[in-house]
């Protein structure tokens, strides 16, 4: 027998030696936007190669499959030996029969599927079809069983004479999965030597997908380039494997030029591939404009800071954009994340146009990202101060049916507020409540401010009344310019009222803190200044006493509220 049982797997080991063990220029004129479709995701596993599949089947089951699964299935070693059960079936052996059985493992188990395999390779000596092998290879493979799938390849070749590249490709796939490197690029390297069998495409991708992908250490990314380039014609998997290992280790300059090679070709790269590039672009410029050292030498003692890196422009995001424009052309786009990723840093660095021209790309396409990189582009533009930009982008996302969030509205109204266009100021602030966007203390604060500027004093107070409405504190700063302007045009009624507003809003903010102490003080000053505050206030502090039980405490100031009411009651 070739075979042995071994306890440690549970499964079979054949008894047989083991193995030793760059771009072409782009032109600086606006780029129209390509209009292009996104295939859907297929459904089924995509190939890794330009390979045929394996052999099939066919649809029906022979009684002879039936019959030999059925014994198996009843079969133990105490009641018949294993030989003597299949020896009728002995002469109709055939690698069709054998595929079949062995794919009805799951009612096998792992143990019957590879002795029998086992058995019908010493009937027919091991001379199966492609398929059986390549079957048996990835049955091995998906259960770990790395022994057995190496001496299934020496057995194989000493008597059927070759063993085919996909199981080759196979064997080095689940290898290089497991971490098992050293094995893999082994038994790639003996392929032609030992088992005189010339690599294709399909082993190529998976060595290059186990030295890219799978290793870690990067020692052996310039074997893989080695390897890479030691194919007669590459495909897109070939170029996507090595571009991703270059890029996984830093080799940004080499996965530029290998890409180079691939876009020249006319070659389509894998989605993978271009998020992986262009993410390690981005993410490098904004590394690089972070921070910097610098070292100070005037003192006496020299020290170094570390201080933001300003106005340095970035030497890795023009190859991003250069790389995005160039799979544009070829019909594909990167991930939504990268697209959000690449337009935030070309914003950062103020590359305003190119962020644009992205957007216009993504906007014919209809991506989930559209929303968020409008978001993004429009904050920028209004840094930038860039009204008839940032008026087209806006009117567009209208137009569209999208809800800007409070941030996009915030930097459009502080925009227009700086430059003094307070008209189309409080145009967008009626279309956030149009939208039914509720605004926050900045957006008071802003348009307060402007107004104050603007000497419009009925419009500042009305909007300070409706932030203490809504209960926005505001800051002090923007109360005592409001308060400066009433009392400069002699409304000092209105003076009152909105400082006894205020102290109010104080009193009902303290209460909810359970600042006691604070709050009483609060409330004893108003009264003295004769500020009553309004019921709910009143509710409120009486019940944060209550809860503490310090309601006698409270009762002499609740006392004094009633008084005040009184005469106005019977008024």
């Amino acid at each position: 027998m070739l075979y042995r049982r071994c306890t440690k797997h549970g499964a079979l080991c054949f008894l047989l030696p083991r193995f030793h063990s760059s771009f072409p220029p782009l032109d600086s004129t606006p780029r129209t936007p390509k209009k292009i479709t996104v295939p859907p995701k297929p459904r089924t596993r995509r190939p890794t190669s330009l390979v045929s599949p394996i052999a099939q089947v066919s649809d029906t089951v022979s009684p002879e499959v039936n019959l030999i699964c059925s014994l198996l299935r009843k079969h133990s070693h105490q009641t018949l030996s294993f030989d003597n059960l299949l020896l009728r079936f002995r002469e109709n052996l055939n690698s069709n029969l054998v595929l079949q059985i062995l794919m009805n493992y799951r009612q096998l188990g792992r143990i019957k599927t590879l002795e029998f395999f086992s058995w019908a390779g010493l009937q027919m000596g091991f001379k199966f079809d492609d398929s059986v092998i390549e079957y048996m290879a990835d049955f091995l493979g998906r259960r770990k069983l790395f022994d057995d799938m190496k001496c299934l390849l020496v057995t194989v070749s000493t008597r059927n004479g070759q063993v085919s590249c996909r199981t080759f490709s196979t064997c080095i796939r689940f290898l290089g999965r497991q971490g098992r490197i050293r094995e893999a690029l082994c038994l790639f390297k003996e392929m032609e030597s030992k088992f005189k069998c010339k690599p294709d495409n399909l082993v190529y991708n998976n060595m290059l997908y186990v030295l890219c992908k799978k290793e870690s250490s990067g020692q052996l990314i310039d074997l893989a380039l080695s390897i890479f380039r030691r194919i007669e014609f590459p495909d897109k998997y070939s170029y996507s494997n090595v571009i991703i290992g270059l890029c996984k280790f830093g080799r940004f300059e080499t996965a530029l030029e290998v890409f180079g090679e691939m876009y020249r070709v006319g070659l389509l790269p894998t989605r993978s591939m271009v998020n992986v590039l262009i993410g390690k672009l981005c993410s490098l410029s904004t590394k690089e404009g972070e921070v910097v050292k610098v070292r100070v030498k005037s003192t006496g003692r020299p020290f170094t800071i570390i201080v933001p890196n300003v106005g340095v422009k970035s030497v890795t995001i023009q190859p991003a954009v250069q790389v995005f424009w160039a799979v544009h052309d070829l019909g594909l786009l990167p991930s939504s994340f990268v697209i959000i990723q690449l337009i935030s840093e070309l914003c950062r660095l103020g590359e305003m146009e190119k962020a644009v021209e992205v957007l216009k790309v993504i906007e014919d396409l209809k991506r989930s990202c559209l929303e968020e990189c409008y978001f993004i582009v429009i904050k920028s533009l209004c840094k930038h101060h860039l009204v008839e930009e940032v008026s087209n982008l806006f009117g567009r996302m209208l137009s569209r049916g999208m809800k800007p969030k409070l941030s996009v509205y915030n930097s459009i109204i502080c925009m227009l507020c700086k430059l003094g266009k307070l008209e189309d100021a409080e145009k967008v602030y009626m279309i956030m409540c149009k939208k039914r966007c509720l605004p926050d203390s900045l957006t008071y604060s802003v348009l307060i401010h402007a107004h104050v500027e603007a000497r419009n004093w009925e419009t500042a107070y009305g909007l300070l009344l409706e932030m203490l409405g809504l209960g926005w504190s505001p800051h002090f700063h923007t109360h005592s310019m409001v308060d400066k302007l009433l009392r400069e045009n002699g409304k000092m009624e209105l003076c009152y009222k909105l400082e006894g507003k205020l102290d109010s809003q104080i009193l009902l903010k303290l209460c909810k803190e359970s600042r006691l102490q604070a709050a009483y003080e609060k409330l004893n000053s108003m009264l003295e200044k004769g500020c009553c505050p309004p019921a709910y206030v009143r509710d409120a502090f009486e019940h944060a006493f209550e809860k503490c039980g310090k309601l006698q405490i409270a009762n002499e100031l609740l006392e004094k509220i009633d008084k005040y009411k009184r005469p106005e009651e019977t008024n």
